[in-house]
């Protein structure tokens, strides 16, 4: 008799567990919400995007449509007004001990009020740790594959930021000066034009009315089109490699790219030599 009575304790907690899992997995939910950002380091990690984690979760975003901005990037004007139109991406490790039979992560999405909107796990038998991690990410990511984000606008911040920003906006108009910063365009008009080198071939970028055009200088192939993203992502896009671009203090451009061959986020540099 104790033994059938334990074992419908244990059912009857399975049963209420499972239950309050599928109350914070709500996925719909995350649909009220306009954009995800991401921080360039999580509490376990030492060091700013260890093993490429927190790319990787952006990358994972961005291919199932979310617009997604790392927390130290410039944040759109609505997102800037009032942080409760994003959902807060995080990323706990529940196995840092070398002994660990497997690496498990739960992937979470808290509300600017710091609440659960959507949780899930993912989990990794691979021992090296880079590979590990990004498993299990990966795997974690998989409750989206039958789920296609799309913003509904029902979050109740939309209305009141478009008076924000109309407010906003007729002062901007009002006071406009001529020391105005310049936008990324203007900047990349004068600062990316140039010669680069890569694996002892150079390469020209020059201006085109859609972005820019990276040309073989030996051969005079057209071999990359780079361009810029409304929310000011700088996209590379070649045959091989289809990446985000940034400009190091050297103005040499380092593209970040996920390589389907290796399933991981790799870095090419173009250094430049003019």
């Amino acid at each position: 008799m104790k033994k059938i009575s334990f074992l419908f304790i244990i059912a009857t907690t399975l049963l209420f567990s499972n239950k309050v899992v599928s109350q914070e997995n709500n996925i719909d939910r995350v649909n009220y919400f306009k954009y995800v950002v991401i921080p360039v380091q999580y509490k376990f990690q030492d060091e700013e995007n260890k093993y490429m984690l927190n790319s990787l979760t952006k990358h994972l975003f961005n291919e199932e449509g979310f617009e997604t901005y790392m927390n130290v990037e410039t944040k759109p004007k609505d997102l800037a007004f009032n942080k409760c139109l994003a959902l807060y991406a995080e990323v706990q490790s529940e196995s840092e001990s070398f002994f660990s039979l497997n690496t498990q992560l739960k992937l979470i999405l808290r509300d600017c009020n710091d609440q659960i909107v959507f949780k899930s796990e993912g989990r990794s038998k691979l021992k090296n740790y880079k590979e590990a991690y990004h498993d299990a990410l990966k795997n974690a990511f998989k409750v989206f594959n039958t789920f296609n984000y799309s913003y509904n606008g029902k979050n109740s911040y939309d209305q009141k930021i478009s008076y924000l920003e109309s407010e906003t906006s007729t002062v901007e108009n009002s006071n406009k000066i001529n020391t105005q910063k310049p936008t990324l365009e203007e900047e990349l008009n004068t600062t990316l034009p140039g010669t680069y080198s890569l694996f002892n071939e150079n390469y020209s970028i020059r201006k085109i009315e859609a972005g820019f055009i990276l040309t073989n200088n030996s051969t005079g192939n057209k071999k990359a089109f780079i361009n810029i993203t409304s929310n000011n992502s700088i996209l590379f896009n070649s045959e091989s490699i289809n990446g985000t671009l940034s400009i190091n203090d050297d103005h040499d451009l380092e593209i970040e790219y996920f390589n389907k061959k290796s399933s991981k986020l790799e870095k090419v540099t173009l250094y430049r030599i003019d």
